[in-house]
């Protein structure tokens, strides 16, 4: 898109900024403006950080039960969605600048809808942040596994990690473990860059089988129930899911006006390279495929019988890519070590600041350490559960994901604009209104699939 075609989009900061804002709490109107250190490229760097991670090893599996035209069709409406809400909670912030303070994502629940607002917020993105630290204890547990040759049971990883990932939830200072998390976005887009490459490569093994066995590797729409749609739906929107941190980082920025050009480069970046990685996983391995990508890219069976007889991905006879666990393991490794105390950090945070426990559970007091123990042991033990990456990783996004990346920004940001005196089109309007329904139909058809699928 270029320059010009981007302005177009950009509404004028003067007209955004038209109105009085009165405060959801009532708190007044006169907070002091105030400018950061952030660039542009800067903020476009810190929001593709947040939504490239190692939930990117989902998505090769989605067209399985969507089918891969379904699917693609989905991850682009997932992603222009996700892009509007973004949008919208910009608009709130610039036309409410000066007047309240909006510097994270709970205060916009509060000023929206008071302390109800504020209390939904935190309650609904700290279980989704739950969710995701559980799939990332899978996650840890499935590389591990891999890397040692299936030496030890990915349970048995888990259990062995348990002391690691109670050490990190103890630490007080992520300060030096923070500056590192663009590494974990490097890492992250090295792993898809090898997945895409070696799924393509990986093609030629079932183009030299007979050509009437082609015909059954790839569907390009669902094999079962519409239904099986939801879990890709609510998959799509968890690996976008970015808005928790678009308050802090517009508060940061030089230039906040300026911040629409980096949320377009961040989604079309992200949105672009999920696309690639799933399409070129399902193609490289089609009907095949494993719940661990990398199995499937480690291990090839020798003919068509052989890849739907039910055998264990390691026991296929075909060509054996000895060099993948190591390799694509430790990215995901890498990227999961640094986002994982982070991920619990933000919890950890939210419930030591709450009204309600801010005097029980202070910084530093045994039962803080208490609190955050007991909140990661419940995690392995869901991990423990349930030890399917895909699954779990679907379920917390069938859940909360719609909320977080949807439906808040859009209800909350809404309620702002309109107490400040910006008006929204009909049609902007409608298009928000069926983005809430689409959230509404990801909850409900998301959470279906992945309780079917666990039974």
């Amino acid at each position: 898109m270029a320059m010009e075609e981007l302005d177009s989009t950009v509404p004028k900061v003067a007209e955004i900024e038209a109105g009085n804002c009165e405060s959801g709490d009532q708190r007044g109107n006169d907070e002091p403006m105030r400018h950061g250190k952030l660039s542009t490229f800067q903020a476009y760097v810190n929001l593709v950080t947040v939504v490239i991670g190692a939930g990117i090893m989902a998505l090769p599996q989605l067209p399985l039960e969507g089918g891969w035209v379904p699917s693609s069709l989905i991850l682009l409406l997932v992603v222009f969605s996700s892009t509007e809400s973004g949008l919208h909670m910009w608009k709130a912030f610039m036309a409410s600048r000066g007047k309240v303070s909006i510097s994270t994502y709970e205060d916009l629940g509060r000023e929206a809808w008071g302390h109800l607002g504020q209390m939904l917020t935190a309650v609904v993105t700290n279980f989704f942040l739950f969710g995701i630290y559980s799939a990332y204890a899978v996650l840890t547990g499935m590389q591990l596994e891999d890397l040692s040759e299936q030496a030890l049971d990915k349970r048995i990883w888990i259990l062995l990690m348990y002391p690691l990932f109670v050490g990190l939830t103890l630490v007080r200072d992520l300060s030096s473990l923070s500056k590192l998390v663009p590494l974990g976005m490097l890492s992250a887009c090295t792993m898809a860059g090898v997945i895409i490459w070696k799924s393509i490569s990986d093609a030629r093994h079932w183009r030299e089988w007979d050509p009437p066995d082609h015909q059954h590797l790839h569907s390009a729409w669902p094999q079962g129930s519409l239904m099986s749609l939801g879990a890709v739906l609510a998959t799509c929107i968890g690996a976008m899911t970015y808005q928790a941190v678009v308050p802090a980082v517009l508060q940061e920025m030089k230039q906040p006006e300026q911040f629409p050009r980096a949320l377009y480069a961040a989604t079309l970046t992200s949105g672009g390279l999920y696309l690639a990685v799933m399409l070129a996983g399902y193609y490289g391995y089609g009907a095949f495929i494993n719940q661990d990508i990398v199995e499937s890219m480690t291990y090839s069976p020798a003919n068509f019988d052989e890849a739907f007889s039910g055998m264990k991905a390691s026991q296929w006879t075909g060509e054996t890519s000895f060099w993948v666990p190591p390799v694509v393991s430790s990215l995901v490794l890498i990227n999961i070590v640094l986002s994982m105390p982070l991920i619990m950090m933000g919890v950890f945070h939210s419930i030591q600041s709450s009204r309600a426990f801010a005097s029980h559970i202070k910084p530093g007091s045994w039962a803080n350490g208490f609190m955050r123990v007991t909140l990661v042991t419940i995690t392995i033990i869901i991990a423990l559960c349930v030890p399917r990456f895909t699954l779990v990783f679907g379920f917390f996004c069938a859940l909360a994901a719609p909320a977080v990346c949807l439906a808040f920004p859009l209800l909350f940001s809404g309620v702002v604009l309109r107490r400040c005196g910006v008006a929204q089109s009909w049609w902007r309007q409608g298009l928000h209104g069926c983005i809430l329904i689409l959230s509404l139909c990801c909850m409900v058809a998301g959470v279906f699939s992945s309780v079917t699928d666990l039974e």
